[in-house]
């Protein structure tokens, strides 16, 4: 199957200059024509008035036309702006917490070499010696050469650990994604999430970490509420339970969640999910998302580590029966 290439900020683009000559078609529409002192002619006012009022309610379809091609495009665009921006904040998070992870390694075995240097231990002008890696770093941004950007920003608390983690999409089209988590000494913790619609999540939180031999064991209970740019609101509530073995390398995670919000056709609707995802020591990862309706029809998606994706349906999803491949 070949890949798919979406330009969405040409989209974008596109939706803008719809919008610009909608506005430009409209003051031709609603513009008062010329006076017939300004013709000097009473022939030729005439015939300019009866072309305005000729083509005006022609003007009038083309704004309405002007105006859902608009919406189709912009809406095209940020649909796959927000699959692309998840995935772009996803991977700079990673990145800066890889990044963050070896200056603590560095700075640890800089600090180490100083105090045998202290003690007299070693030689401290020996060239192979550690080096200062220099101030923590709080800032990591990717850039693609093509005006998209995504930032990630870190604050620390006196014991070294983040207190805040901001992160920013931008593309050359000017749609943005930002996303802010704050952390408390306690485990509980704070988001505020803007995608490219415009939609805003707040989430709050709280986790706890127990470590028994190998394995840790991390528990996230939380409560999200996204509210659409039409005031809608959507509230989600779950747990997800992850169990790391360091002695096997085996990661696994296991959420469930409830969410109570309009669905494409404005009705109030309650979905009830699951997560089921697996990494192996390779880094190999399946995810198993299945939802399931009021009616008890559902979805479900499993994505497998080649990148493949499939999607099966069941009119009996909370039985967990009947399942098929969805067409």
């Amino acid at each position: 199957m070949p890949d798919i290439a979406m330009d969405y900020t040409l989209l974008n683009s596109v939706a803008t200059k719809a919008r610009s000559l909608k506005d430009q078609v409209n003051e031709a529409r609603t513009n008062t024509p010329v006076e017939s002192a300004q013709m000097g002619s009473t022939e030729a006012y005439g015939a300019v008035r009866s072309f305005y009022w000729q083509w005006h309610s022609a003007f009038r379809r083309s704004e309405e036309k002007l105006e859902g091609l608009a919406k189709l495009y912009e809406g095209v665009a940020k649909g796959w702006a927000s699959w692309d921006f998840k995935l772009a904040v996803e991977a700079n998070k990673q990145a800066a917490a890889i990044t963050a992870e070896l200056w603590s390694i560095q700075k640890a075995r800089y600090d180490q070499w100083q105090q045998l240097v202290a003690e007299g231990k070693v030689d401290p002008n020996d060239p192979d010696a550690p080096q200062d890696p220099g101030e923590r770093p709080t800032t990591f941004t990717a850039q693609d050469g093509n005006g998209n950007s995504t930032t990630t920003t870190y604050t620390y608390g006196p014991d070294g650990k983040p207190q805040s983690i901001t992160t920013k999409v931008t593309n050359s089209s000017g749609l943005t994604s930002t996303e802010t988590v704050n952390y408390r000494p306690d485990g509980t913790y704070d988001s505020r999430a803007t995608d490219a619609h415009g939609n805003v999540t707040v989430s709050e939180g709280d986790v706890t970490t127990t470590q028994n031999g190998n394995v840790k064991t991390t528990t996230n209970n939380f409560t999200s509420t996204t509210t659409g740019t039409d005031d809608s609101k959507t509230v989600t509530t779950g747990k997800t339970t992850s169990v790391y073995d360091a002695g096997t390398g085996q990661r696994t995670s296991h959420s469930t969640y409830t969410t109570t919000g309009p669905d494409e056709n404005d009705v109030v609707r309650t979905v009830k999910g699951t997560i089921e995802s697996s990494v192996d020591p390779r880094g190999n990862e399946t995810t198993t998302t299945t939802e399931v309706k009021e009616d008890g029809s559902g979805t479900r998606t499993i994505e497998t580590p080649d990148g493949r994706t499939e999607k099966w349906v069941s009119d009996s999803a909370d039985e967990d029966t009947g399942w098929r491949l969805a067409p």
